[in-house]
């Protein structure tokens, strides 16, 4: 058996050599970061009433346990189930352990807070999801699925999320608004729309928080900021339509639909504080999408400006701009884009 120590908690596994989906026990150290994430949001959320759809190891249970929450643990894995046991025994916490598909367990009970971070795509349980959810509730979603949500398998997107992508120089920030649509499409349906708190992408997935809003006017809100994205190679980007691109006239790519409203919640953020990623979200302008500065140093030919120098010049020239969370050379900004890329320009004569 192999020992981890994640916070307050300790648990033990079977030994591994490499995390897949037949591991006896499912359990990845390197999710450490999200679920100490999840734990702060959990903590602001003020609710008791926990579910951890896919448990594993047990190890995100037991930390919500230990904060104080009624957590029902659920796993398929009968080897799971004798692991969650274990370990809420050695943390000397209780949980309400379940063996069965999440499908089931989240349309026969509701909860106040539903963790969903399956081994892949989250689609296939999102109806059930949504019906699992009581009034005032909130929904965190993982998906590991990144090449369908990013743009980069078109097939794989339209199938699952029932979104047209196509690849793009924002592609982190798309497959966070992929994931938005595809769980608001699901709520629309029974009258419940979503506020989203935060969202973000790290190494392998992307990551969604969201408070549910339930009535058919919150509903009908969120579906109406669900709209088409026109693109084109150079970087340039609207949700007006354009056939051709305005900048250089090349003809566009349409990304047919996705949702264009806030990834973020300034009311629910404010005042959590000391968390490196959430401070950093606090200071991101919260508009669609952002400009790759290495890409178009790439497609126009310049060097690619320090981040910094074109958020600073940028806003020398009375427009918003800022880092974001999603991409570590992107800028996001209000100045349009023929702006942007002669301020790249213009940085390379300093």
């Amino acid at each position: 058996m192999m020992k981890f120590t994640e916070g307050k908690a300790v648990i033990t596994v079977p030994e591994f050599e490499k995390i897949t989906s037949k591991s006896e026990v499912f359990y990845n150290p390197d999710m450490s970061y999200d679920r100490e994430l999840s734990l702060i949001m959990f903590k602001a959320s003020h609710k008791r009433k926990v579910c951890d759809a896919f448990s594993g190891s047990g190890i995100r249970a037991i930390l919500y346990a230990l904060e104080g929450a009624h957590v029902t643990a659920n796993d398929r894995n009968p080897c799971a189930l004798t692991s969650i046991k274990e370990n809420a025994e050695l943390n000397n916490v209780s949980l309400t352990v379940c063996n069965e598909d999440a499908n089931l367990l989240l349309r026969r009970e509701t909860f106040e807070v539903i963790d969903v971070d399956p081994f892949g795509s989250p689609v296939y349980y999102l109806d059930s999801v949504v019906n699992g959810l009581d009034y005032d509730s909130y929904l965190f979603v993982t998906a590991t699925d990144v090449k369908a949500l990013c743009g980069f398998a078109g097939k794989a997107a339209l199938r699952k999320y029932g979104i047209k992508t196509v690849k793009t120089p924002f592609s982190k920030e798309l497959g966070a608004r992929v994931l938005v649509t595809a769980i608001l499409r699901e709520a629309a349906k029974y009258g419940i729309g979503f506020e989203v708190l935060l969202s973000y992408w790290k190494m392998h997935y992307i990551r969604v928080f969201m408070h549910t809003q339930h009535s058919k006017k919150a509903a009908f809100t969120c579906m109406n900021m669900v709209n088409p994205v026109y693109v084109c190679a150079c970087g340039w980007f609207s949700s007006r339509t354009a056939e051709f691109c305005p900048y250089c006239g090349r003809e566009t790519q349409c990304i047919a639909s996705v949702y264009l409203g806030p990834l973020k919640s300034d009311r629910f953020l404010h005042d959590i504080a000391g968390h490196d990623l959430i401070d950093r979200v606090k200071r991101e302008l919260d508009t669609p999408f952002y400009h790759d500065t290495h890409y178009l140093a790439s497609f126009h030919g310049f060097q690619p400006p320090r981040v910094k120098d074109l958020i600073e010049r940028l806003v020398m020239k009375g427009y918003q701009a800022s880092p974001t969370v999603f991409c570590s050379t992107g800028v996001k900004s209000d100045a349009p884009f023929d702006e942007v890329v002669k301020t790249c320009f213009d940085l390379q004569t300093f």
